[in-house]
């Protein structure tokens, strides 16, 4: 074989190389990008599902509502996993269990004053 083909070869090879890495770092890059995008997301949903925490577990009504309001609001987010919309789903329950005590009570002092 010439000497002049197995240049051409080796830079032919080289070059194929050289764009392969290129693509594989552009590809790395965007998903490095969108997992770190990902996960700044979910910090923020965290901090915010913290804020509905406290005010749920609030002695106040109406922090109870804007607790209510804002759950729906982070459990449509695109970054919720499975085990999100489990918390969502046990909530709800509590919520549920929660006003039929209140009902309760309330139709218990209706009778009483009533």
């Amino acid at each position: 074989m010439d000497v002049g083909w197995v240049s051409a070869v080796v830079a032919l090879v080289g070059a194929a190389v050289a764009a392969a890495s290129v693509v594989v770092t552009v590809l790395e890059g965007r998903r490095t990008r969108r997992n770190t995008e990902f996960s700044v997301h979910r910090d923020l949903w965290w901090q915010r599902w913290t804020w509905v925490v406290e005010r749920a577990l609030s002695r106040d009504p109406v922090d109870h509502d804007v607790a209510a309001l804002m759950t729906y609001a982070l459990a449509t987010r695109s970054w919720v996993t499975r085990d999100d919309e489990w918390v969502l789903t046990e909530l709800e329950k509590a919520e549920r269990r929660r006003l039929r005590r209140r009902g309760t009570a309330k139709e218990d002092e209706r009778d009483d004053h009533g």
